[in-house]
C-alpha cells in the first residue's frame, strides 16, 4: 500500500463521504493535515494538496465525475494509523508515480483541465496574505474562527475576512456559490 493510498483514505475517513468536490479534496488536505517531517513548512500547501489529488486521478486511485471524486479502491481495506501524517516522500512518490489509466474519452480531457485549476480558495487565501499582510497560517487560523463562529463554509468566511481587509470579492462570488451549492 502506498503513501498516496494511506492519503487518499484518510481525507475520506475525515470528511465521513463517499464523494468529495475537488476542492473539497484539496481543501480537507489543506486544511485538516499537516506533514509528518515539520523540517519546513508543516502545513501541506495548496499547489502540493493539488499535486496529490492528481496523482491519485493519474494513478487510479480516485475516479473523476463532474468535478467530484470518489476513492477506485475500498477505502476501508486500508490500515491508516489514528493520527496519521503525510511524509513530505509522497512528493518524492508523486513524481514516479505510473502512467494515467487507459480509458480515455473525449470527455476526460474537459475533466483534466478542470483539475488544473487552482482552487478559487487558494487563491482567495493568497489574495487576503497579500492584502492584509498576514501569512497564509494566520489567514487560515481567521477563516476557521469565522468558519466555527458563524457555521459558513470556508469559502464564505474567506469571502468576508477578504472583504473586511479591502479584497476585491466581487470577483469571487460567482465561483464560491458554485463551489458552496455542490457540497
Amino acid at each position: 500500500m502506498s503513501e498516496l493510498q494511506r492519503t487518499v483514505t484518510v481525507v475520506y475517513n475525515r470528511k465521513g463521504k463517499k464523494l468529495l468536490s475537488e476542492r473539497e479534496f484539496i481543501n480537507a488536505l489543506f486544511f485538516e493535515l499537516k506533514w509528518a517531517d515539520t523540517s519546513g513548512a508543516g502545513r501541506i500547501e495548496a499547489k502540493e494538496a493539488q499535486r496529490i489529488l492528481e496523482a491519485a486521478l493519474r494513478q487510479g486511485l480516485l475516479e473523476l465525475s463532474d468535478g467530484y471524486v470518489k476513492p477506485a479502491f475500498d477505502i476501508k481495506s486500508v490500515e491508516v494509523p489514528l493520527n496519521y501524517k503525510p511524509t513530505k516522500d509522497l512528493l518524492k512518490e508523486l513524481d514516479e508515480g505510473g502512467p494515467a489509466p487507459a480509458a480515455s474519452s473525449p470527455s476526460s480531457g474537459q475533466e483534466k483541465s478542470k483539475v488544473e485549476a487552482p482552487p478559487v480558495f487558494s487563491v482567495l487565501i493568497d489574495d487576503i496574505a497579500a492584502k492584509s499582510g498576514w501569512n497564509k497560517r494566520d489567514v487560515v487560523s481567521r477563516i476557521n474562527k469565522v468558519v466555527e463562529k458563524l457555521s459558513v463554509d470556508a469559502e464564505v468566511a474567506a469571502l468576508l475576512i477578504g472583504k473586511d481587509v479591502g479584497v476585491d470579492v466581487g470577483k469571487y462570488l460567482l465561483e464560491v456559490k458554485e463551489e458552496v451549492l455542490r457540497k
